[in-house]
C-alpha cells in the first residue's frame, strides 16, 4: 500500500489529528485482493484494488454521499465482493439492480446461494409472500410474534398515508380493519391462502356484509373481533371513509397483477441466509417509491428471522455473518424498531452498513431516532454533501487544531470537506475511536480480482399458482358444523 499518498493529510503534536496510515493499518484487516479467500470482509478503509485494509470487526457503518458521489463504486460493490471472498452472507438493497449485475456470477462460483427480489422487472426472480413467515409463527404457537410482523406489514401499507394527513383517524381505522382481515388469514386459511391476493379480497367492498354478519359472533376482546367491531358498528359514511383509506393502501396490489402473484407464493427461506452463504439482492426502482414499503418490510421480517435463530446457537451468534447493505436507506419508509436493532444486531454476527445521502434524508425519516442511528454507527465515510448541517457536525467530529499563529482553526473546514477528488475516490473515514483519516479507494472497475464473471440469469416465472381464501366457503363450513366460528369465546 502506497503510504506517501497519505502524508499530506497527517499532523502531529495536536489535540486532534489525522490518523497516519499505519494507525489505520494496525487497527484493521490486510486482505490481498488476488486470494481465492479473505480471513474477513468489511468496510474498506485503504484499497488500490491490489490489497486493501479492510474492518472485519462487527461495527456498524454510515455512508454519506450526495448523488454521483461514488458510494456504491467506492464502497458497495467492492465490499460485497469481499463479502463474498470472506464466505459471508449479505441482503442488499440495489436500486439500479448494478450490484446484482457485478456480483452474482462471482457469488454462483463461491458456492453461494443467490436470490434476488426483483421489483423492478416484476416476472424474474425469486417469489416472497410476506405473509408466509406470520403464517408459520401464528400455527406453531408463537402468536405475539405474529402478530407483531402482521401489524409492522400494516404499518408499513399505512405510512404514506399517515405522512401525508394530520388527520390519522382514517389511515388508523383503515390499518385496524386490514389487521382483522390477517388475523382472519391467520385463524381460518390454508398456508396456501394466506397470501395478498387473498388479504385484497377480504377488503373488497362486496364482502362488506358478508364480514359483518361473519364478525358478529366474535368477542371484543379478540383482535380480530375488536378491530371489525370498531368498524361496523360505525355510521355508514364512516365505513366507507375507512374503505377509502383501505382502498388507498392495497391499491399496488389490486392494480398490479404480476406484483401480487410474486408476493403470493414464496421461494425464500430467511432461516438459512445466516447458516449457509447467501447473497440476497432487493432490485427495487429508485425513479419511484410505490413499492419501498416491500422492502421495509422485507428487512424487518428478516431481521426478526435471523435474531431467533441466533437464539437457537449456544453462543448467541449466527453461524455465518449477515451483512445489511441497505443503499439508499432513507429513500425507503422507515424501518420499525430501527433503533433498537441496530443496537441488538451485531452481537448476533449482524452488521449494517447504512447509505445515506444526506443527515437532512435521515432526520426527515427517523427523526429522534436518527441520533440513536448514527450513534450506533461506529464508522462515519464522508464522500461529499453541500448540505451545511451535515458539513459543520462532520467538522466538528473532526475537532480543532492550534495554527503556529496560536490561533485555533477545525481539523478540515466546511470549505475542505467539499473538496475531495472524486475522481481518486477520496472520502473522509471515521474509523472506530482511531483519528480521522482522508483515504483514496478504489473504483470498482479496478479490481481485477472480481471481473470476469457473468451475472446470474433470473428464474421466469410467467404464472404461478395460488390459492384464494373465501368467505363464502368460510361461511358454509361453520353452518354445516365443519368447522367452528373464529374468535368466539
Amino acid at each position: 500500500m502506497e503510504n506517501y499518498r497519505y502524508k499530506r493529510y497527517v499532523k502531529t503534536n495536536q489535540e486532534t489529528r489525522w490518523a497516519s496510515p499505519g494507525e489505520i493499518q494496525d487497527n484493521s484487516t490486510f486482505i490481498r485482493l488476488s486470494d481465492d479467500h479473505y480471513p474477513t470482509a468489511g468496510l474498506p478503509l485503504m484499497s488500490n484494488a491490489r490489497e486493501a485494509y479492510v474492518d472485519g470487526s462487527d461495527t456498524h457503518t454510515l455512508i454519506f454521499g450526495a448523488t454521483g458521489s461514488k458510494k456504491t463504486r467506492l464502497f458497495c460493490m467492492p465490499m460485497l465482493g469481499m463479502f463474498i471472498k470472506a464466505g459471508e452472507s449479505f441482503i442488499a438493497t440495489d436500486p439500479k439492480g448494478e450490484l446484482y449485475r457485478k456480483t452474482s456470477g462471482l457469488a454462483k462460483a463461491n458456492g453461494y446461494k443467490t436470490v434476488v427480489l426483483n421489483f423492478r422487472d416484476i416476472g424474474k426472480g425469486d417469489l416472497w409472500n410476506p405473509l408466509h413467515v406470520p403464517y408459520k409463527l401464528y400455527h406453531s404457537g408463537r402468536q405475539e410474534e405474529a402478530v407483531s410482523m402482521l401489524n409492522d406489514f400494516v404499518q408499513t401499507l399505512a405510512a404514506p398515508q399517515l405522512e401525508r394527513t394530520k388527520d390519522v383517524f382514517w389511515p388508523e381505522m383503515a390499518a385496524s380493519f386490514a389487521i382483522a382481515n390477517l388475523m382472519l388469514l391467520m385463524e381460518c386459511a390454508s398456508e396456501e391462502e394466506a397470501n395478498v391476493i387473498s388479504l385484497s379480497r377480504l377488503c373488497s367492498l362486496d364482502l362488506e356484509n358478508r364480514l359483518q354478519e361473519l364478525s358478529e359472533p366474535m368477542s371484543e376482546y379478540t383482535i380480530a373481533g375488536m378491530n371489525y367491531k370498531n368498524v361496523f358498528t360505525g355510521a355508514e359514511k364512516t365505513r366507507q371513509s375507512i374503505y377509502i383509506s383501505l382502498f388507498g393502501m392495497i391499491r399496488v396490489f389490486n392494480t398490479q397483477k404480476k406484483l401480487a402473484t410474486m408476493l403470493s407464493g414464496n421461494t425464500v427461506d430467511l432461516t438459512r441466509i445466516g447458516r449457509e452463504k447467501t447473497a440476497l439482492y432487493i432490485i427495487v426502482p429508485d425513479e419511484k417509491t410505490t413499492l419501498h414499503f416491500l422492502v421495509t418490510t422485507f428487512i424487518k421480517q428478516a431481521y426478526e428471522i435471523l435474531i431467533r435463530e441466533a437464539q437457537k446457537e449456544e453462543s448467541g451468534a449466527l453461524p455465518v455473518r449477515v451483512n445489511f447493505v441497505l443503499d439508499e436507506f432513507c429513500n425507503i419508509p422507515r424501518i420499525p424498531d430501527m433503533p433498537s436493532m441496530i443496537s441488538a444486531a451485531r452481537s448476533r454476527n449482524m452488521r449494517y452498513f447504512l447509505v445515506a445521502q444526506s443527515k437532512h434524508q435521515l432526520v426527515g425519516r427517523y427523526g429522534e431516532d436518527a441520533d440513536t442511528i448514527k450513534g450506533n454507527c461506529d464508522n462515519w465515510v464522508f464522500l461529499t454533501s453541500k448540505e451545511l448541517d451535515l458539513l459543520q457536525e462532520i467538522s466538528s467530529l473532526c475537532g480543532d487544531i492550534v495554527t503556529a499563529n496560536q490561533e485555533k482553526r477545525p481539523l478540515v473546514s466546511v470549505s475542505e470537506l467539499q473538496r475531495f477528488n472524486k475522481e481518486k475516490g477520496e472520502a473522509l473515514i471515521m474509523h472506530a475511536r482511531q483519528y480521522p483519516f482522508i483515504s483514496q479507494l478504489a473504483d470498482i472497475d479496478m479490481y481485477e480480482a472480481f471481473k470476469g464473471y457473468r451475472p446470474v440469469a433470473m428464474a421466469e416465472r410467467s404464472s404461478t399458482d395460488y390459492r384464494i381464501f373465501s368467505v363464502n366457503d368460510l361461511m358454509r363450513r361453520i353452518l354445516l358444523g365443519e368447522v367452528p366460528h373464529p374468535f368466539v369465546d
